[in-house]
């Protein structure tokens, strides 16, 4: 099988790219088609993935082989035990008690193995998803990552940057109380806070009301932010940059310290290079970045499924041991695994 990358444009509308991919430190200069993929510390000194070959298409099996028929995965999972998320649950909310902290998201990743199958199949579940849903993904060689994310990290289109605040999480059945529950409150108006003033030096920001964001299984508190820039052809490296990661995956504030201490939280507890790293592509004048979560990823047999969860005042670690494994399910039932 080629490699690929794909992305969801619009409904039914999928960019497409077929590898070798070329790796390079900027987008084409003549304004060609690159996907944008970079690990969550924004490492990769050459983020930028040049396809050998290009195309559109509403039914993502076309990236398989045999029409479609690849057979789908079959993985084992294996159990989860808290004793590592616990330990940095109370690192985090320790900082937060000093003032030092408002906000922080730590990581937890669900192991299995790959009995039978092909990972890269899952794509036939990804076309099949939900609308606000974003699906997205790659394979390079034996390893791999497919998923459908609630969230953008940003667009740019003709000149205007778009971005969401994406965070407060609940059950769908708890849809009655979720709306006036302080502590979701504190943790979305935090983040959206947080992008209005990232924004303002770039202009005049327009920031909608808080809304609500059902994806079925689960609900988000959601606000939408934009801003026309007023350089008409920005450096988009340097908006990932600014933009990632928001609160919504990162901490709060976002200083060295803030983000050196999310980093070795991931690396303690195992987490995929690439999950809630920005995943993107320029294609025909238009930037779209998302925010690699809800996803599947794999190295040879071994396969991870991540989830996140925010920590603010009030967090409860009961609770957000049951956001995290919310996260997971929701996942597994998407993609049939």
């Amino acid at each position: 099988m080629d490699d690929f990358a794909f992305i969801k444009l619009a409904p039914g509308r999928y960019l497409c790219g077929i590898g070798p991919f070329e790796a390079c430190t900027a987008p084409p200069p003549d304004g060609g088609t690159a996907f944008y993929r970079n690990r969550f510390d924004l490492s990769d000194s050459r983020p930028w993935q040049v396809p050998t070959r290009v195309f559109e298409t509403d039914d993502l099996r076309v990236l398989l082989a045999e029409n479609g028929a690849t057979p789908l995965p079959e993985i084992a999972w294996s159990g989860l035990g808290d004793g590592g998320v616990r330990e940095i649950f109370d690192e985090i909310l320790g900082l937060i008690r000093e003032g030092r902290l408002k906000k922080s998201v730590p990581v937890l990743t669900e192991r299995g193995i790959l009995h039978r199958g092909e990972p890269a199949a899952l794509v036939k579940a990804v076309n099949a998803a939900p609308e606000s849903l974003w699906g997205y993904g790659f394979l390079e060689g034996g390893a791999g990552l497919v998923g459908a994310t609630p969230e953008q990290l940003f667009t740019v289109r003709d000149g205007v940057l778009e971005t969401m605040a994406l965070a407060g999480t609940s059950p769908r059945h708890e849809l009655v109380d979720f709306p006036d529950d302080p502590k979701e409150i504190r943790e979305h108006e935090l983040v959206a806070d947080y992008l209005e003033e990232l924004l303002a030096p770039f202009g005049r920001v327009e920031r909608e009301p808080r809304t609500l964001l059902d994806l079925g299984s689960m609900i988000h508190f959601l606000t939408r932010l934009r801003v026309r820039l007023a350089e008409p052809s920005p450096d988009l490296d340097a908006l990932v940059r600014v933009l990632h990661p928001t609160p919504a995956l990162g901490a709060c504030p976002r200083g060295e310290g803030a983000l050196r201490r999310l980093f070795e939280y991931r690396r303690r507890l195992g987490v995929p290079e690439h999950f809630g790293a920005p995943f993107g592509a320029y294609h025909e004048g238009f930037f779209q970045v998302l925010v690699a979560i809800r996803n599947l990823s794999w190295d040879g047999r071994d396969v991870f499924l991540p989830s996140g969860v925010g920590l603010v005042e009030g967090s409860r670690f009961d609770r957000e041991w049951r956001e995290l494994a919310l996260k997971r399910n929701s996942v597994k039932s998407l993609l049939g695994v």
